[in-house]
């Protein structure tokens, strides 16, 4: 039992290698284990009425052109139902569509989609009999005429998304960048791909640990130079 200063001296002096290198052996296992966790990937899932109450509170209320919007969510697959106005038209519009990408992260927020089938116009009418009967026609010739389904221009026209062939682009940071909560949650945690089961949204998400550690601070507390691996390579070039 050491039992003084002088031993306690002593026994540091003898043991000082041996606690040196069981330090750095633990030091490597716990950066390891960060690391690991970092790189691991886990399911977020979000419900159908999650998601629809996000459309309702981000795209309706921000977009003046789109009165409604909900969806249908299946396995592999979705129904998106809209009601729109432009210049005094309203349309009923419905397509199916398949998630492609889904990136959530402090730099961007967006989902791709692959339209998969020909837009269902349920209801067209407009605050003029002039109007309704030159849209009709417009409908007709860009899918008749041109073998082009609408719903890409549309979409683009209220500015909510863009179009690349089927691909439709939906960028949803314009909306989410003052709501300080998501964005600070974005930091620690980014969605890198999304698929859909029955009902939900399952998004594949890994944590920015970096980010969680140092709480958010300009002052990074773990760094490649806390890897011991490195500090040991340094040490013997030196």
């Amino acid at each position: 039992m050491i039992t003084s200063k002088t031993q306690l001296d002593e026994f540091f002096a003898t043991h000082s290698e041996e606690i040196a290198r069981e330090l750095m052996q633990k030091s490597q296992t716990w950066y390891e284990k960060i690391e690991d966790f970092a790189g691991q990937e886990f399911i977020v899932p979000a419900t159908e009425k999650q998601l629809n109450d996000a459309i309702q509170k981000f795209v309706v209320e921000k977009v003046k052109a789109i009165l409604s919007m909900h969806l249908e969510i299946h396995e592999g697959w979705l129904r998106l139902y809209a009601t729109i106005n432009y210049s005094g038209i309203y349309a009923d519009l419905a397509v199916n569509l398949g998630v492609v990408h889904a990136q959530f992260d402090r730099y961007r927020q967006r989902f791709v989609f692959q339209q998969l089938t020909d837009t269902d116009v349920i209801a067209l009418y407009s605050d003029s009999y002039v109007k309704s009967k030159a849209i009709h026609a417009a409908l007709w010739f860009f899918k008749r005429g041109l073998k082009k389904d609408p719903l890409g221009m549309i979409l683009e026209k209220i500015n909510l998304v863009h179009q690349k062939d089927d691909i439709l682009y939906l960028d949803i940071g314009r909306w989410l960048k003052k709501n300080e909560k998501i964005m600070a949650t974005l930091r620690k945690v980014q969605v890198n791909h999304g698929y859909l089961a029955e009902q939900q949204l399952l998004l594949r998400a890994n944590a920015n640990v970096g980010e969680i550690l140092n709480i958010g601070s300009s002052d990074q507390l773990i760094t490649e130079a806390d890897n011991p691996a490195v500090t040991n390579n340094a040490t013997k070039a030196a």
